[in-house]
């Protein structure tokens, strides 16, 4: 979560960060070939090399950044040998390689009498020095550094409190004029503490593309990263010095919270993209139904639900509300958990009733609780809200038949379709191809637009204009959002990355990688970036400046909407009904050679695998017992040929047997059960 900072919209790149910048595929033709298809009957498993998480609980650095005065054998402590700091200001920052969390252990074979250490951490190199990067909330603008008092062979291990949360650099400093011999230095990795091997995904990706296959992961890895214990939350007030992460900020032994530094709590808002993101790469439901039971635990006898969970604990945002009611369906999608939602249920009616109570007279909610992801909104008939509320109403009335409330099922079935109504009369604006902010509003918001395709309220026509729309929003390095000044996107670009394949054709599912390719290689490969996360914010080119505040996460989840989408529409596999017990295997294939990987639902693995080759695409799905899927051969706008298991099913202009159709862009094969492979040809 990041408070409102006023930005600068983008007009061209400064030779400032144009200097920093890394070289990323910002080119709009055909990925590189880096990846080999895997063949029948290979064994090894090439996308483990992309995985980023740890096997063992114990984390080591792996090179010295920087040293700094009088430093004796600075690569010695790596293997576990002496490195000697001599003379107060003398220190030796080390690399983790990338981003992790927990508590750090240093070692000490021996110091010139009674010495003072400190020891301070950083996301990025930017900040690396003898004050930590800033995570406390508080008036400070960096968080200090720990001091260790030496005296002798000593070892000493942060307590629970002075857990750092994410960071990839550590600089240990000598204080005081002597000299100490560090020999060891070592992170307890704390993420995911419900994983015995954190590495050990319940589900993978890849493809010809090694840039997707990194993001991928990356995005995973972000998200393991905010997935914590409960009782290892930011602790608010801020303290006078330093940080504490011992806050208890929720239920459950884990939990998903909105950054690994910072905040280390539950906001609602970010669970719209850290739901579908920890389904997709680790089949974790559990931390989002302990983040969902926490915020409804917390809600107002109003009806009104909370803004960000404890310790924050904060109100009056609209738009977050309604982000913990449609994140409900997600958990429900991905589990089938009629007992859980049979205890929130009232809590979720309540919660649908007091954004009822603010439906203007054209039938719009006109929002009065202003907070919102980065900035603060105008009070009024917000797109975004609008969209929300209409998602929530869609999915609220399955969940109510669920409850066998069938009159409130076709009420909030109705109540969609009237918003739907006075959403496309009031704020589509024709001319523009997009949706407006507000009725009288010249802004076309990034949010607002990409929610309205990605949750399927746009009909098919609208959709694709509005993935048009916002690739005009795009700079060299990034996707932006107009309604924040212009700013680089990342939540609300999260947002976008899933609109673009959801509106679906080959232009907006070509924007889809394109835009991943740009924006999330740009993070991912930065030199002050973690080479690892997702960030939770950067700066316009022309501030001169990536962060601008060392305050900013750089392993922040609302920024892993890759991950579902390469999962979702990329590979194709996603769940169309509770639990997966029906799902689909529809490739969004763009400029792609082939995908595979693999989607776990309560019915068990689906596994699936695409190539596209000489105009003939074939693709293999199997599926576990009592789940039936539909599978999408892409026509590529042409006549296709479709063979299953060898069986014509699609002549290319019909269907053989009653197994088949075709909407033209898709030739789908409908009830599949089992293995089976699928084969397209031109006609």
């Amino acid at each position: 979560m990041l408070h409102s900072v006023a930005r600068r919209r983008h007009a061209g790149a400064t030779a400032a960060l144009a200097a920093a910048a890394v070289t990323v595929p910002l080119t709009l033709t055909a990925p590189p070939a880096t990846a080999a298809a895997p063949q029948n009957g290979q064994a090894a498993r090439p996308w483990d090399a992309y995985n980023l998480s740890p096997t063992s609980r114990t984390l080591r650095p792996v090179a010295v950044h920087t040293t700094n005065g009088t430093v004796t054998g600075a690569q010695h402590v790596l293997s576990g040998r002496r490195t000697t700091l001599t003379g107060a200001g003398s220190y030796v920052t080390l690399d983790f390689g990338k981003d992790v969390t927990g508590l750090t252990t240093v070692s000490f074979a021996s110091s010139q009498g009674a010495q003072r250490v400190g020891l301070a951490f950083s996301e990025s190199s930017e900040y690396v020095g003898v004050t930590s990067d800033a995570s406390t909330g508080g008036p400070r603008s960096r968080d200090g550094a720990i001091g260790v008092d030496v005296n002798g062979r000593t070892t000493y291990t942060t307590p629970a409190k002075y857990l750092r949360g994410g960071f990839r650099y550590l600089t240990v400093f000598l204080e005081t004029d002597g000299s100490v011999d560090l020999d060891g230095v070592s992170v307890h990795y704390t993420a995911a503490p419900k994983m015995k091997n954190p590495a050990a995904y319940a589900n993978y990706f890849y493809s010809n593309d090694d840039l997707l296959n990194r993001i991928w992961y990356a995005g995973a890895y972000t998200i393991q990263l905010n997935t914590i214990s409960p009782k290892t939350g930011r602790i608010w007030e801020a303290p006078a010095e330093l940080w504490d992460n011992t806050g208890n900020i929720g239920v459950g032994d884990t939990i998903l919270v909105d950054g690994a530094k910072r905040d280390r709590t539950v906001w609602p808002g970010d669970l719209g993209i850290e739901v579908p993101a920890a389904y997709a790469a680790f089949n974790d439901t559990e931390s989002a139904r302990n983040a969902l039971t926490t915020v409804y635990q917390h809600q107002r006898d109003t009806g009104e639900l909370p803004y960000a969970g404890p310790e924050l604990n904060k109100y009056g945002s609209d738009t977050y509300h309604l982000w913990t009611l449609a994140a409900t369906w997600d958990y429900y999608l991905y589990t089938s958990d009629r007992a859980w939602l049979a205890t929130v249920w009232d809590a979720y009616r309540k919660a649908v009733a007091y954004t009822d109570a603010k439906l203007s007279e054209r039938g719009l909610v006109s929002i009065t609780g202003t907070s919102d992801s980065v900035r603060i909104l105008a009070k009024g008939e917000n797109l975004t809200a609008n969209v929300l509320l209409w998602r929530v109403l869609t999915t609220g009335a399955r969940l109510a038949q669920v409850q066998k409330d069938k009159a409130l099922a076709a009420s909030y079935a109705q109540r969609a379709e009237a918003l739907r109504t006075a959403i496309d009369t009031h704020l589509w604006d024709e001319a523009a191809g997009a949706y407006k902010q507000y009725p009288d509003s010249a802004i076309h918001p990034q949010d607002g637009n990409s929610l309205a395709v990605w949750y399927g309220m746009a009909d098919t026509a609208k959709a694709r204009r509005i993935s048009t729309d916002l690739t005009g929003n795009w700079n060299s390095i990034t996707s932006t959002a107009p309604e924040n000044k212009g700013n680089p996107g990342v939540f609300s670009g999260s947002m976008e990355v899933n609109a673009h394949f959801a509106a679906g054709g080959r232009a907006a599912d070509q924007a889809g990688v394109d835009i991943i390719r740009r924006q999330w290689g740009y993070m991912l490969d930065h030199p002050q970036g973690t080479r690892s996360t997702f960030w939770e914010s950067f700066r316009n080119l022309e501030d001169g400046c990536v962060f601008c505040s060392s305050y900013v996460s750089l392993a922040h989840a609302w920024a892993t909407g890759p991950t579902p989408a390469l999962t979702n529409y990329v590979l194709g596999l996603r769940p169309t009904s509770p639990g997966g017990r029906t799902f689909d295997f529809v490739p969004h294939t763009a400029d792609l050679r082939f995908a595979q990987g693999r989607l776990t639902t309560t019915r068990g693995a689906v596994d699936a695998s695409w190539k596209v080759a000489n105009g003939t695409y074939t693709a293999r799905l199997t599926a576990p017992a009592g789940a039936a899927g539909r599978a999408g051969v892409p026509t590529f706008g042409t006549r296709m040929k479709v063979y299953l298991d060898g069986r014509l099913v699609w002549d290319g202009r019909k269907a053989r047997g009653n197994q088949a159709y075709s909407d033209g862009e898709y030739v789908y094969v409908k009830n599949l059960h089992g293995t089976h492979t699928i084969r397209g040809e031109r006609a």
